[in-house]
This record gives C-alpha cells, sequence and structure tokens, in this order.
C-alpha cells in the first residue's frame, strides 16, 4: 500500500488556510477562500464571482497527475487538500462514520424557510448526512448494481466510509484519494474520503439550498468513491467520472435538477460543443447529459459496463468498448449524441431524445448568412468536438459538423484537422446534397471516414417554413411541430383585419429531410385560390397544443 501524500503539513500551514477562509466569510453571497478553491481556479480556471464548484476532484486529479509543473502556493494547496482534518464528534450510521464540529466556524447547520442558518442544529445536519448517504448507498449499490468502496484500514476511527463536514466555500463536495491497494502505475484503486460543505447555503437556485444541494452532493461524491475504489483512477482523464457523477445525482434525485446550472453556463457544452470530448475543464459537469443519453439510449446498466472495462483501460477506450457490446461504438454514439444536443428547448422531444430536454437551452451556433450562388466556409475541429451552423434564409437550416477521428482522440486529444464546408445553390456534383433549404452542400475533408454531417431544419415549434410563403412559387407550407406519432390538426388562416379564409383539417407527418414532424398546408383559401401577398395570423389546433402566429405571403 502507499498513499499520494506521504508527509504531515505543519500546523501553522492549515492554521493559516483557516485564517484565510475566516476572514473572507461565511455568507451565503461571500466566496470563501480554500485551498481546494485556489487549486480549481488557478489550474481549471473559469469560477466566476457568485460560481459554484461543483467538485473538487477534477482540481485535485489535476494537480496530482502535474504535480511537478505546479508552484509553491500550488503544492501547499494539494497537500492541505491531501490531509484529514479532524474535526470535534461523529457519529457512525450503517456503513458510514460522519465527522462534524459542533460548534466553531466548521459547524454545519441546517436553513430556515429563508434560507439562513439555524444555530444550533450541527447534530440534525450530520444526521440528515447520515440518512442520506445511506439512501446513496442503497440505490447505487442495491438498485444500479455498483459495487461498495474499499474500507480505509481504519482511517478516521474505523472501518466505515468517512465523510467530512465543513465550511467549503462555494464548493459543493470534493472526494480525496488516499492509499493505493493494488501496484498499477497508473488507473489503480485507491481507498478514499469523503468532504462536503456545512450548509449548501451558496447553491442556485434558492429552491436547491441546504437538503437539496446536500442529497445530489453525496449522490455525486458517493460515486467517485466506487469509481476509484472498484475500477481505476486514471488522473489525466477525469472527465468521464465527472459525467457519470453527474449523471448519478439526476439519477438518485431526479427532482433536484442542479445539474441544469451547468448547462446554462458560459462554460457549458452547450456554449462551447467545439471544446474536445475528453476535456477535464469545468465544462465536464455539463456534459452529465452524455450519460443521460447513454442511459436512455443504452439502457443504465450500459454505463457500468463502460466503468468495468476502465478497470483494464483508458476511459475513451472503455467507453468504445462498451458500446460495442451494446452494439454501436464511440464514434457512432457520439456522432447520434450530437444530433440529440440539437434537439433541446422548443426543439425537445422527450420521447425520442432527452426526458427533460425543454428545460435544456439551445446549442450555440454560428450564423452563417448565404445570399448568392455560392459560399465557402472553412475551419478546424477536434476530435470528438462538433460545430453548429445556421445559414439564414427563407428556411432556416442548421448544418452539424463533428470530427469523430478515434485513433487521433486517444494520442493528442489537443490537435485539430481542417475542413471546408462549401455551399452553392446548384448541385455541383453528387457529392453535394440537398438541404431543406434548397441549396446544395458538401463537407470536404481530407479524410470523410473522420467526420459526421448533419442538415436539419433549425426553425422552433410552430414558426412555418419557408417564410416568406411564395404563394404559387412553394408547393406547400410547413408547420413544425415536436413529436414522432402522426397526429389531425386544423389550421385556420385570418387576413390582418380578423376574417377567417382559410380552414383545413390536416394530418401531421415526418419530413426527411430535415427529419422533422410538420403539418403541411398548400397556402390555398376556403374557395381554392393561392393566398394574397401580406401578412395573416394562423391558430393551428392538435390534440393537448395550440400553436398561434403570423405568416408572410407574397403572390407572384
Amino acid at each position: 500500500m502507499r498513499t499520494l501524500f506521504g508527509h504531515s503539513l505543519s500546523v501553522f500551514l492549515l492554521t493559516a488556510f483557516a485564517a484565510i477562509a475566516r476572514s473572507q466569510g461565511s455568507g451565503a453571497d461571500e466566496a470563501v477562500s480554500t485551498p481546494m478553491s485556489l487549486l480549481h481556479n488557478e489550474l481549471l480556471g473559469g469560477q466566476r464571482a457568485g460560481e459554484s464548484i461543483k467538485c473538487g476532484l477534477p482540481a485535485t486529479s489535476f494537480a496530482l497527475h502535474n504535480r511537478q509543473l505546479l508552484n509553491h502556493v500550488q503544492r501547499r494547496a494539494l497537500e492541505s487538500i491531501l490531509i484529514r482534518e479532524a474535526r470535534q464528534k461523529s457519529i457512525v450510521r450503517g456503513s458510514f462514520r460522519i465527522h462534524y464540529d459542533t460548534v466553531g466556524f466548521h459547524a454545519p447547520a441546517m436553513l430556515d424557510a429563508s434560507y439562513q442558518r439555524i444555530p444550533g442544529t450541527a447534530n440534525l445536519f450530520a444526521d440528515s448526512v447520515a440518512s442520506i448517504v445511506n439512501q446513496v448507498a442503497t440505490y447505487e449499490i442495491g438498485t444500479l448494481g455498483f459495487p461498495s468502496p474499499p474500507n480505509d484500514f481504519g482511517a478516521g476511527g474505523g472501518d466505515e466510509y468517512d465523510i467530512y463536514i465543513r465550511e467549503l466555500g462555494n464548493l459543493y463536495g470534493s472526494t480525496t484519494p488516499e492509499t493505493q491497494i493494488d501496484t498499477k502505475p497508473d488507473g489503480g484503486l485507491f481507498t478514499s474520503y469523503i468532504t462536503i460543505d456545512n450548509d449548501f447555503i451558496f447553491v442556485r437556485p434558492d429552491s436547491n439550498k441546504g437538503l437539496p444541494g446536500m442529497r445530489v452532493t453525496l449522490a455525486h461524491e458517493f460515486h467517485h468513491a466506487i469509481q476509484m475504489g472498484c475500477y481505476g483512477y486514471w488522473t489525466s482523464e477525469i472527465y468521464f467520472y465527472e459525467m457519470t457523477s453527474v449523471w448519478m445525482e439526476d439519477e438518485v434525485y431526479t427532482n433536484v435538477n442542479d445539474y441544469y446550472e451547468y448547462l446554462y453556463s458560459s462554460q457549458g457544452h452547450f456554449r462551447l460543443p467545439d471544446a474536445p470530448f475528453t476535456s477535464n475543464a469545468v465544462i465536464i459537469y455539463s456534459r452529465g447529459i452524455w450519460c443521460i443519453y447513454l442511459a436512455k439510449r443504452f439502457g443504465r446498466d450500459a454505463i457500468r459496463r463502460v466503468w468495468e472495462h476502465i478497470q483494464t483501460v483508458r476511459p475513451l477506450h472503455a467507453l468504445d468498448n462498451g458500446l460495442s457490446e451494446a452494439g454501436s461504438s464511440f464514434r457512432n454514439a457520439f456522432a447520434e449524441w450530437t444530433l440529440w444536443n440539437f434537439r433541446t428547448g422548443d426543439l425537445s422531444d422527450s420521447i425520442r431524445y432527452y426526458p427533460e430536454g425543454r428545460y435544456y437551452p439551445r446549442i450555440l451556433q454560428v450564423l452563417i448568412e448565404f445570399g448568392g450562388s455560392s459560399r465557402t466556409i472553412p475551419g478546424t475541429l477536434g476530435p470528438f468536438a462538433s460545430r453548429y451552423y445556421e445559414v439564414a434564409g427563407a428556411v432556416p437550416v442548421s448544418l452539424i459538423l463533428s470530427n469523430i477521428n478515434f485513433q487521433a482522440a486517444v494520442p493528442n486529444p489537443g490537435s485539430t484537422f481542417p475542413y471546408t464546408l462549401l455551399l452553392n445553390i446548384a448541385q455541383i456534383d453528387p457529392s453535394y446534397t440537398l438541404t431543406p433549404g434548397g441549396f446544395y452542400v458538401k463537407l470536404d475533408v481530407a479524410d470523410p471516414g473522420n467526420w459526421h454531417f448533419n442538415r436539419r431544419s433549425s426553425g422552433r415549434e410552430g414558426d412555418p417554413f419557408p417564410s416568406p410563403f411564395i404563394a404559387n412559387g412553394f408547393r406547400v407550407l410547413n408547420f413544425p411541430i415536436a413529436g414522432l406519432d402522426r397526429v389531425p390538426g386544423t389550421l385556420m388562416v385570418f387576413s390582418s383585419s380578423m376574417d377567417l379564409v382559410c380552414t383545413a383539417s390536416l394530418i401531421s407527418d415526418m419530413l426527411d429531410p430535415p427529419g422533422r414532424q410538420v403539418f403541411q398546408w398548400n397556402g390555398k383559401d376556403n374557395n381554392g385560390e393561392s393566398l394574397r401577398s401580406g401578412i395573416y395570423i394562423f391558430v393551428l389546433e392538435f390534440p393537448g397544443r395550440l400553436i398561434t402566429g403570423k405568416i408572410a405571403v407574397i403572390r407572384e
């Protein structure tokens, strides 16, 4: 057995860090300076005023993997993190020992209805931690089939798994690797302990402060204990550890939805889809949606199977091996996932894609104007990264481009590869494909087998296209809707003076391309005549829904 850190830090250093924390305050709106926040901000970057840190493991792992590159301050912070701090009291509940203070700076407290700390509730807080973590363990081990983390050979006072409660500033919690229990040079197994915040008063929104924040933190961190204790701790590839633990939050406590905060972050996946999948930066928290995709698409047991492969290979190979067992591959699944990430917000379909996708933001798209006969769009993209273009026009079209070069992602995930998108109003040759916007597009790359390219309508639900509608030019007007099944609907069209000019009974159908369900209308009034030029108001009613909007009509 060997420990990650073999000598003690002076009492002076620990006292100094505590003094820094106290000087910063511990209110809901004040960030407390801690060794973990120092490492996170200096090594991973990105924490902005008022933003929380989901988990300390990425910063700890980065520091451990790059220890020789750390400066003096960073080394001191890492050393402080790797030491258990004794607390004033501990209680044992089931397989867990909870360590906490009953008085002083680190003493925990429950929150009242106004989200303020309630004095004298340290014992109740610790009891809540014990109750919740036992629920978490029952679900993750008993229901999902993951193994129990190894014991720590009596560290902390017994063989129970140890959880420490202390003031962590804007950090939810952290799982600290401690003693290696095998001899692997990388990807070895480690005992660990968990540290969580003492009130979760900093969490946003308010509804997640206190106990809800505690619940998702324990679900998240306990799975880290399982990961590094039962499967392997690859310090340089922590991205899949965080993706899985964020998914676990939603799996165990689906009504808390703390992960939404990271989806809307400026550093989240929906704003940075071109960041490599293997990035260990703060984008990893928002990418918990990858495991939500895996669980729905292949079943949640597929995630456990990937972890079983991590016992012998690194996470990216483990993902490929696990998905191969499910009849897919990491390349194919990643390409499919890019479409799931397009179908969010008002384009969501909870039956076919993310169950909670309507609460997710829309993916960031690069706006492209295309008004001439041709256009060339050059760019570069790294392995397992995506870029979304929206081409403005009568029919807005999204072009979804992904690099799926597995061979490059393993040895050099930071590499990039050039591509060129060629747009033309004519089909120059068979390699140009028609888009829903009526123009043609070609992806020009040196290695087409390592790229995936998709074309989709980017219109919102109920926004008719093409717009404007050329009454005697285009054959039909399309009204896109969410859903997979064909449904009946009634369309009523009114003039600007609110005269009813058309009533039509319609049946929805699926377009291919763009793979979107629509109601289609021929643009004729109740007399069978094409509508005159002008602005019209429409009301579209179908089972459970009523959509209204405007139609711009041009009659040539």
